[in-house]
């Protein structure tokens, strides 16, 4: 399981999950991105690199998800693919994405990644984050 949704008042959040912390990283990108788009049928029609450095996994995490909205805004292109290297404080990705002119969302539009409850955690043989959405 890449991802799960989680309710939060006024917000929608994820739990992602992950056997490294790049696949982690992967799937947290995934599941925010699925939660407006049904990412299943999309094939990656363009191709990017996004690079982001942070303090801590907590302040990388929340600097990717928010690049890629970032991005997501201003390309006007859906993320559906990821290929993340993590080194150190930073990542660095190669990002695969369709144009969003004729996609229809299936959920509320996410404004912002948030710092509420933001959270990565190695548990057992793997990691899993927390994320909450501004919606």
């Amino acid at each position: 399981m890449r991802y799960e949704v989680i309710a939060h008042t006024a917000d929608t959040g994820i739990v992602a999950y992950g056997r490294t912390p790049a696949e982690l990283f992967e799937n947290a990108a995934y599941g925010m991105f699925d939660l407006m788009f049904d990412l299943g049928p999309l094939v990656a029609a363009t191709e990017i690199e996004v690079v982001v450095e942070g303090e801590d996994s907590q302040n990388l995490l929340f600097g990717w998800l928010s690049e890629l909205l970032f991005r997501f805004e201003v390309d006007e292109h859906v993320w559906c693919r990821f290929q993340v290297r993590i080194e150190g404080d930073r990542i660095q990705a190669l990002v695969g994405g369709t144009p969003t002119d004729s996609l229809q969302l299936r959920g509320p539009p996410i404004k912002a990644v948030t710092l509420h409850d933001l959270a990565v955690i190695r548990r057992g043989p793997g990691w899993v984050a927390t994320v909450i959405f501004d919606v």
